[in-house]
């Protein structure tokens, strides 16, 4: 096992992995009993008002962005005001829904991807936004191929938006698992891509997300996904998410981006196990050196739990070993 990046247990008689236990370096924020639906409230700006909370819609609309002290009471700072609309997000009234958001907690703003539905293909807006409400257009971009629209948060066909260098250093990416390759249309072999956002200008390139040994005649279907972590593995989450668990578990696959080997439709999460879940499938987002889930139909709106990066990846990781693919 030379080579791996964290030292992780690589006996095949031990028990599944589970996940782990949740973050509580977070100061408090406040955002539950809210009875906002579609919203999840999650931690305010890093140094920040404490107990501010941002509220990020799980669901497809034109649903605005709020800012929130801990009385719940709405910030009217700037464009928070009145809630952030996509197209005061994107600079442009060109812009049609949300596509993504990354919480930076080193550079303190919260970046936001937005999506214009008239041009083909679809055109991306990458911007940013402080606590006091300032926001700042970096750029726009069209994609290369419209096989990637769509990448929502709350959709089925990419993962959350995240730093290549984490928190404060290098460019803005997502994984899309619905094309060919790079930025060719959707089809078989589905090796899907990585793409990248120029955190300078908003421009982009996409790269293989599976490498040549892997093909699939169908893609993995996420609403979930954690990684790619320090070993290049990367997992999805396939089973919707709900108030009861499966019979027996939460399922989903596996990928090592390096070697091509997989594990598709396994259990990663047995029954009555740790992965949070809800009243309605779950989306999870990357905030601030984190991970933090979401349910659309849960009224009080507030994501209960953060996980921190580092102890998501060495569970992927760990499920990696487990699964035969590291």
């Amino acid at each position: 096992m030379a080579g791996l990046y964290t030292n992780i247990v690589t006996s095949k008689n031990r028990s599944m992995p589970l996940f782990p236990e949740s973050d509580r370096s977070v100061d408090v924020y406040g955002g539950f009993g809210n009875n906002k639906t579609f919203h999840t409230f999650l931690p305010g700006f890093s140094g920040g008002t404490a107990g501010d909370s941002v509220t990020i819609p799980f669901r497809a609309g034109g649903y605005e962005l709020f800012q929130y002290d801990a009385n719940l009471t709405a910030s009217t700072d700037g464009v928070w005001a009145s809630g952030i609309t996509v197209d005061e997000a994107s600079g442009s009234a060109a812009t049609d829904d949300w596509l993504q958001w990354y919480m930076d907690e080193a550079d303190n703003k919260l970046y936001m991807l937005t999506e214009d539905h008239s041009t083909n293909p679809r055109t991306l807006y990458l911007s940013s936004v402080n606590e006091a409400g300032t926001v700042t257009a970096i750029g726009n971009a069209q994609l290369g191929n419209n096989s990637m629209a769509a990448s929502t948060l709350w959709g089925t066909i990419a993962g959350p938006m995240h730093r290549t260098g984490g928190d404060g250093s290098g460019n803005l990416q997502f994984p899309c698992f619905y094309t060919a390759g790079g930025n060719a249309a959707a089809g078989v072999p589905y090796r899907g891509c990585m793409v990248t956002i120029n955190i300078s200008d908003g421009s982009l390139s996409y790269a293989n997300l599976f490498p040549s040994t892997y093909s699939s005649q169908t893609y993995p279907s996420t609403s979930v996904c954690f990684g790619p972590t320090d070993n290049n593995i990367l997992m999805t989450q396939n089973y919707a998410w709900s108030q009861l668990y499966p019979s027996n578990g939460v399922k989903g696959g596996i990928f090592n981006l390096t070697t091509g080997k997989s594990a598709g439709l396994i259990i990663i999460d047995p029954k009555d196990g740790t992965i949070p879940y809800g009243t309605s499938t779950p989306y999870g987002i990357r905030w601030r050196g984190r991970y933090a889930f979401g349910n659309y139909e849960f009224t009080y709106g507030k994501a209960p739990n953060l996980y921190a990066e580092a102890d998501i990846h060495n569970w992927v990781d760990q499920m990696a070993v487990y699964y035969g693919i590291l």
